[in-house]
């Protein structure tokens, strides 16, 4: 329902009772909820070629083979018709429980609705969409009885292309969207700095020249822009050299020249190679953490990255976890034997009561080692959904 569509429609929904798109897909969940599932509900754009002759017949014959595809036929559903930069393209959105509690199950889904695809476009006169998926799509086909869209599929040529693949994964694009840097920007940068240097050191002497750096990430090395958004570089370097010059460097290339590095932690301090710190708007509505912090909460966000708290962008500030126990207990624990032994029979020899709280103190050790865990999950959780949205605006974080 955003304002930047020229024109909305809201389709009849199916099997609803409730008014509003809104209140629609609210019911969808409801009505979910005797699944044993964490996703009720599947969201699914149809947009039509410009070039189809009848665009409505068309999309018409697509919800039906793709409601037979899943099984879907029957389930209730909402959606809107949009039209955006004045192309006509549309939204359901399906329950994915059965009345009998049981899941309609999505395995697969992508290539089983380019399939879908397909047969559309094969009725309605159009040339084949390019796909990764054109083989395997060629022998369903066949397997299924529609040897005329196989045979159509083979003539084209489609089965003989190089698999297509995307500038941007949708992770890639609502990163970019969210940090306004371009993700080929950052690529042309790093692949410059890989062939301007012949080991980690002078790689990583090259990225800073460029305003980027490596840090440690989750999953590998990261390469981090300007905007603090950070990037695996494996696939960074990997991605640009196939883009800009035709042939990937191998992941494993990567690793081994950047091996020898003892590289930071993400969000662990910054040398002054990125721009200022991005500060973060007010607290978006039904985020508890920052609920009623008001203005001097605000002014200490900043840019998240994968092991930074809410307090700042270096992690610090604010009693956002458990209360400054956790930090306490950390250097309680990093103590020398020695130090530790004298201070528990210095606090033994204050009170003789003092010895019969070390179980207790044992039980909230244990119990701020589970806080601890459960923030390290919200904190990645957060990370995760930043910058997502759910169907009413909402953000997810």
């Amino acid at each position: 329902m955003n304002p930047e569509n020229e024109a909305v429609v809201v389709i009849p929904a199916r099997g609803l009772g409730s008014a509003g798109l809104t209140a629609q897909v609210r019911e969808l969940v409801a009505l979910s909820l005797g699944g044993r599932t964490d996703r009720p509900i599947y969201h699914v754009h149809l947009d039509p070629d410009a070039g189809i002759a009848d665009e409505v017949a068309a999309r018409a014959r697509w919800w039906a083979l793709f409601e037979a595809e899943f099984g879907m036929e029957g389930q209730p559903f909402c959606g809107v018709e949009h039209v955006k930069h004045g192309r006509h393209h549309e939204h359901r959105v399906y329950g994915l429980v059965r009345p009998d509690g049981s899941v309609i199950d999505l395995a697969w889904d992508y290539p089983r609705r380019e399939k879908v695809s397909r047969i559309v476009e094969h009725a309605f006169g159009m040339a084949p969409v390019a796909s990764k998926h054109a083989r395997s799509l060629a022998r369903r086909l066949r397997d299924e009885g529609r040897p005329d869209v196989a045979d159509w599929l083979t003539r084209s040529g489609s089965l003989e292309r190089a698999r297509p693949i995307a500038p941007l994964t949708p992770a890639e694009r609502l990163q970019q969207e969210r940090t306004d840097t371009p993700l080929d920007a950052v690529r042309r940068a790093a692949l410059a700095a890989w062939h301007d240097s012949a080991d980690g050191p002078t790689f990583l002497a090259a990225l800073r020249a460029r305003g980027l750096d490596l840090r440690r990430g989750r999953k590998g090395a990261v390469i981090i822009d300007g905007s603090g958004g950070a990037h695996l570089a494996t696939r960074v370097i990997g991605a640009a050299a196939r883009r800009f010059e035709g042939k990937r460097i191998l992941a494993a290339a990567v690793k081994e020249r950047i091996g020898s590095l003892t590289l930071e932690a993400v969000g662990h301090g910054w040398n002054g190679n990125r721009a200022p710190v991005r500060r973060a708007g007010s607290a978006a509505a039904g985020d508890r953490r920052n609920a009623g912090a008001g203005a001097e909460r605000d002014r200490g966000l900043g840019i998240r990255g994968p092991d930074r708290g809410t307090g700042g962008p270096d992690g610090g500030g604010g009693r956002g976890d458990d209360g400054g126990a956790g930090h306490a207990l950390r250097r309680l624990r990093t103590l020398p034997p020695g130090r530790a032994l004298i201070l528990r029979r210095g606090l033994s020899g204050l009170d003789p009561a003092v010895a019969s709280c070390l179980s207790a103190a044992e039980r909230a050790r244990a119990a701020v080692a589970r806080i601890e865990e459960r923030n390290a999950y919200e904190k990645e959780r957060a990370w995760r959904l930043w910058g997502l949205k759910d169907i009413w605006g909402i953000p997810l974080r």
